[in-house]
C-alpha cells in the first residue's frame, strides 16, 4: 500500500510542500491505492493527535527540555508508537514509510533540526528508534545509558545492517543484575563497532546461536559489567 509523506518541491522558484505517495520500488499507485494512502493519513494524524494530548494532560511533555529526563521522554514517545507494529494496522511493507510520515503529524513530538532527521532513512528514523527503546523493561533502559547512548546503539551502521544483535541485547536486558551496572551501554557499543566495523555479520555469522556466543564472550572480557 502507498503511504503520504510531504515533501518541499520547488516550482518556478516557489517553495511547496507536497504530497507524495511512496511505496515498494517498482509498485504503481492506483486511485484504490491513493485513497488507502488517505485513509492511512488520517489515522496517522489522529493518532498522533491523541498521543500529544495524552503527553500534555500527564505533564509529560516537560521530560522533554530536561537534562536527565529526556530518555523517559522519547521511551514513553515510543511505547505509544507502537501501533505501527500492529499488522491490522499498518501492513509491515509500509512501517519505513510510515515512520518517515510520522514526521508530517507531530508537533510537540518532534525532534530538533526534524526536516534533516526526516530523510535520514527508515532504519534511522528517530521515532523507530523510539519504538526500539520502548521495547526494553524500563529499568535496563534507564540502567543502561543516557538517550545519547541508546541513539548511538541504534545509529551504528553494525546494529542496523544486523538487527539480531539488538536481539541480543534485549535478551541480556532478562539476564542482568541491573543495580550492579550503571552506564554500560556505550563501551559495549564501542566494542561491538571496534569488531564488526569492517566485518558483515549477517554473512559471517551464519546461526543467531554464533553470533550470540560471540557477543557473550565480548560482554565477558569488559571486566567491569561482568557478573559480581
Amino acid at each position: 500500500m502507498a503511504v503520504i509523506v510531504r515533501e518541499k518541491k520547488y516550482i518556478d522558484g516557489k517553495e511547496y510542500l507536497v504530497k507524495v505517495y511512496r511505496t515498494q520500488p517498482g509498485r504503481l499507485v492506483t486511485s484504490d491505492e491513493k485513497e488507502r494512502a488517505e485513509k492511512l493519513d488520517h489515522l496517522l494524524s489522529n493518532r498522533v493527535k491523541q498521543i500529544e494530548q495524552e503527553f500534555r494532560a500527564l505533564g509529560l511533555l516537560s521530560l522533554k527540555n530536561k537534562r536527565g529526563k529526556v530518555l523517559r521522554f522519547w521511551y514513553e514517545v515510543g511505547r505509544r508508537l507502537s501501533f505501527v507494529m500492529d499488522t491490522s494496522i499498518v501492513n509491515a511493507e509500509d512501517r519505513e514509510n510510515v515512520w518517515r510520515a510520522l514526521y508530517d503529524h507531530t508537533t510537540v513530538l518532534t525532534p530538533g533540526a526534524s526536516a534533516v532527521r526526516a530523510e535520514r532513512g527508515p532504519s534511522r528514523n528517530h521515532f523507530f528508534y523510539c519504538y526500539r527503546l520502548s521495547t526494553f523493561p524500563w529499568e535496563f533502559v534507564e540502567s543502561s545509558g543516557d538517550w545519547t547512548s541508546w541513539s548511538e546503539l541504534f545509529d551504528r551502521k553494525e546494529t542496523n545492517n544486523d538487527p539480531r544483535i539488538v536481539e541480543w541485547l534485549a535478551e541480556k536486558a532478562q539476564e542482568f543484575n541491573i543495580k550492579s551496572r550503571r552506564n554500560w551501554l556505550r563501551p559495549i557499543t564501542k566494542e561491538i563497532h571496534k569488531k564488526y566495523n569492517k566485518i558483515d555479520t549477517t554473512v559471517r555469522y551464519n546461526s543467531q546461536e554464533q553470533l550470540y556466543e560471540d557477543l557473550d564472550k565480548m560482554l565477558a572480557t569488559m571486566h567491569e559489567y561482568a557478573e559480581g
